[in-house]
């Protein structure tokens, strides 16, 4: 699914936009190693417009971002689905998700790729990335982390799955970390204990917030009679 959402970003988003306004592909490489050697495409479009440009860079993020949502919002309001395929969507909307609203945080904190393309092209400031892609992760954490729950609510205890939730978002940090020492990225290691941030709300969250609801939907005349 990792590999998917590279493929995603680099040919529904980057290559098609590039020959939809008249351009071609040169080259394309998807990583299997991402995050830490990029996936890239190269294209040849003369004449373009700065619309064009801007449009060609943010496409990849547009896309996976869109499918990301797309693929969340079915699995929130579909409902039951068969286990198998609902853990291989999740899979895939996390790393689209991871895919976009990464780049667009870590881009604007320390500018590269097509996040420094368009701040060089006055379509984003780096604030304004990092504000953009904080909002998005924030939204899929909160549905992701629900899906997730109850995807693993079948297999196991809901209080394992709460756990399960809270040690799935320690991949934040462990690919951030790869991040930190690829020679291709320009990431200090200062941000490493940012990493962690989502893992340590989400056990917060489930420990204090979620326990205390499920605690009251099991138990509801002991609380009421309290």
């Amino acid at each position: 699914m990792k590999i998917l959402a590279e493929f995603v970003h680099e040919v529904l988003g980057h290559s098609l936009f590039v020959v939809l306004f008249g351009g071609e592909i040169t080259n394309l490489y998807i990583s299997v190693l991402w995050p830490y050697e990029y996936s890239y495409v190269y294209w040849n479009l003369p004449n373009a417009t700065s619309m064009q440009l801007a449009w060609i860079y943010a496409s990849g993020i547009i896309v996976c971002m869109g499918l990301s949502f797309i693929i969340q919002a079915f699995l929130i309001l579909r409902g039951r689905v068969w286990f198998h395929f609902e853990i291989a969507l999740f899979w895939l909307a996390f790393w689209s998700l991871l895919s976009s609203s990464g780049y667009l945080l870590i881009g604007g904190l320390a500018s590269f790729g097509d996040v420094k393309e368009l701040i060089e092209l006055g379509v984003l400031t780096g604030m304004f990335s990092v504000f953009l892609g904080l909002a998005a992760f924030v939204i899929g954490f909160v549905v992701l982390s629900a899906i997730l729950k109850r995807a693993l609510v079948e297999v196991f205890s809901v209080e394992k799955a709460r756990l399960g939730v809270a040690a799935f978002w320690l991949i934040i940090p462990f690919l951030v970390a790869i991040m930190v020492v690829s020679p291709e990225r320009n990431l200090n290691l200062a941000y490493l204990p940012l990493a962690f941030v989502p893992a340590l709300i989400s056990y917060l969250m489930e420990r204090f917030i979620f326990a205390s609801k499920h605690e009251v939907d099991a138990y509801p005349d002991d609380v009421a009679d309290e």
